[in-house]
């Protein structure tokens, strides 16, 4: 086969299809796949001269499955990033190694306390605090850390309780959010789903959502240890930092004036990362998580930094910087 002919005949082999039909063929809003796409990398899509993404069978493959086990309860965060062997093996009921955390302790906080027995079956599933409904779980003071796990247990799933939903993963900063409801539309659930809660539709039974709790606690990774995790107060004020990256040093290379503004920089994106999470709930735990992880690498950057500033010889003119 000639070269040319080879290349007209590469579309029909391996065709090439606009994210609109992509999500259609896989039973996804598009909005989803955006999503997933952005939040948890569930596929990683072509993209053309004009910088449109397009999408093969097999990613169509993976999309179709992915849908079909949220739907069955799995988490989204959980699996997005099984290869497509393992997703159909999930989906076909074999266990499937999911993540590394099956001595991991869930801490839960359960909004509906008829859910509360079920999880107090799961083993290494601690519960924090449980409630009778969303109200008295808004006004009870949020915990400190993070939650591994948020529960709620709805009669009614209106379009207004998504929000409510979403903002009390938000301030408890859980790392999942499960919903069970009796009745509502499917639009809300739909709405929650894109959000990246999973949700199940009752009738389901105490034995059904204690498994459905046992493999999130499987998937969820280790909770990290707060001495090593946790961002702490910032050690250089801005005014600081700037005097640092001014001073002259001893040190032959430009490492300080470079470490100064790395920790200014993170110090920023963490401060945008919080202004951020207050313009609703639907991405506040991501930008939560960003705020988080910068935090905890600026920390990091300053405690360089602060060896940095004892051990060089640093000309300092002015009071000790800190």
């Amino acid at each position: 086969m000639t070269d040319a002919l080879s290349e007209a005949l590469a579309p029909m082999r391996h065709p090439r299809l606009r994210s609109g039909t992509a999500a259609r063929l896989a039973g996804l809003p598009v909005t989803t796949l955006r999503v997933w796409e952005r939040r948890y990398g569930v596929v990683a899509a072509a993209r053309t001269e004009s910088g449109q993404r397009v999408y093969s069978p097999h990613d169509v493959s993976r999309l179709r499955l992915l849908r079909q086990l949220t739907h069955a309860g799995h988490p989204i965060g959980t699996i997005a990033t099984l290869g497509l062997e393992s997703l159909r093996a999930l989906a076909d009921g074999v266990p499937v190694p999911v993540g590394p955390a099956h001595g991991a302790v869930l801490e839960a906080i359960v909004v509906g306390r008829s859910a509360a027995h079920a999880l107090e079956a799961v083993p290494g599933c601690r519960l924090r605090a449980v409630h009778d409904d969303l109200d008295q779980a808004e006004s009870a003071p949020a915990p400190e850390g993070e939650v591994g796990l948020l529960l709620v247990r709805l009669a009614s799933l209106q379009p207004r309780m998504v929000e409510r939903v979403l903002a009390l993963g938000a301030s408890l900063r859980a790392r999942a959010i499960f919903a069970v409801y009796a009745f509502g539309t499917e639009a809300s659930a739909a709405s929650l789903r894109e959000a990246g809660v999973t949700v199940r539709r009752e009738p389901l039974s105490d034995r059904e959502l204690a498994q459905w709790v046992r493999g999130a606690r499987e998937a969820l990774p280790h909770a990290p240890a707060e001495s090593a995790w946790q961002p702490a107060p910032r050690r250089f004020s801005d005014e600081a930092l700037a005097r640092l990256a001014a001073t002259p040093s001893s040190v032959a290379c430009e490492c300080l004036r470079h470490m100064t503004e790395i920790v200014a920089q993170l110090a920023g994106f963490e401060r945008y990362s919080q202004e951020c999470s207050s313009t609703g709930p639907a991405d506040a735990v991501l930008h939560r998580q960003m705020s988080h992880t910068a935090g905890v690498a600026r920390t990091m950057f300053e405690q360089a930094l602060q060896r940095v500033v004892d051990d060089a010889t640093l000309a300092f003119r002015d009071e000790p910087i800190r």
